[in-house]
């Protein structure tokens, strides 16, 4: 099963949250956003953790599936694939990224941004 995710930055506001975290998952019509306050890779790692804490708690949608999930963060897919990070700040989103991984073994991939469908509106 395809799903997406990545993030957003949003304009400049006069809250403190300037960034979402997004998924899609097309094949059963679920798009997630949410304010997160991040900066940096962390906001990718924070949609990627957030995607897969959803797959983790809704097991009767995805049992017996593949798992492909697509980012158009190439960093991100480097070091999860590598299990690898030169940021020691990043270490523990790598860390849980691997664990989930471990237990849902799934496949991270790189998509164009455009080819994203979890990037393709800020507001839908």
């Amino acid at each position: 099963m395809e799903m997406y995710f990545g993030s957003f930055k949003l304009k400049k506001s006069n809250n403190d949250i300037d960034t979402l975290v997004t998924f899609d998952i097309p094949d059963i019509g679920v798009k997630f956003k949410a304010p997160y306050q991040a900066k940096g890779m962390v906001i990718d790692y924070a949609s990627l953790l957030t995607l897969l804490e959803f797959v983790e708690v809704n097991p009767q949608l995805f049992s017996n599936r593949a798992l492909e999930l697509y980012t158009n963060n190439f960093d991100l897919i480097n070091q999860v694939n590598n299990n690898k990070v030169d940021n020691t700040a990043l270490a523990p989103y790598l860390q849980k990224a691997l664990e989930y991984r471990d237990r849902l073994n799934y496949t991270l991939n790189w998509v164009s941004r455009p080819d994203n469908p979890a990037l393709r509106s800020k507001i839908d």
